[in-house]
């Protein structure tokens, strides 16, 4: 499966025997956190938010091959306004992608931190064009 689909996997599960299916397969684990921080740090702070989506893509795409993404909590942050999802949809019609989500999976929804938090996010897995594997 892994190898025959464009479309952004969304493992949202711990087993560490995925974890080796997925490296058995050629994905190259990309933490994305410290990358990206780095290279946000370098434009102006006013006009940050406008290059985050533009990075992620550059980082990402500069791994030669198809990536395993961890470690992209930063982008859930709401002074980004981003469509994290919709963002991993874009990246895998450029290059096969499984993302380790870093929240919850309730059967329906991906979710990111709980409500009360501003960085709280809700997905439901209807409106994207991805496969969760549990």
């Amino acid at each position: 499966m892994l190898e025959r689909t464009n479309m952004a996997i969304v493992l949202c599960s711990s087993e560490p025997r995925l974890k080796k299916i997925i490296a058995e397969a050629g994905f190259k684990e990309l933490s994305l956190n410290k990358i990206l921080a780095k290279a946000l740090l370098e434009k102006d702070k006013a006009i940050r938010s406008f290059f985050v989506a533009d990075e992620v893509m550059k980082i990402v795409l500069s791994i030669q091959g198809p990536v395993f993404l961890t470690d992209y909590e930063m982008l859930f942050d709401p002074r980004y306004n981003i469509d994290v999802l919709r963002l991993f949809c874009e990246l895998s019609r450029r290059t096969k992608i499984v993302i380790k989500w870093c929240g919850t999976f309730d059967g329906n929804y991906l979710k990111y931190a709980t409500p009360e938090y501003r960085d709280f996010h809700s997905y439901s897995i209807h409106d994207y064009d991805i496969t969760c594997v549990i």
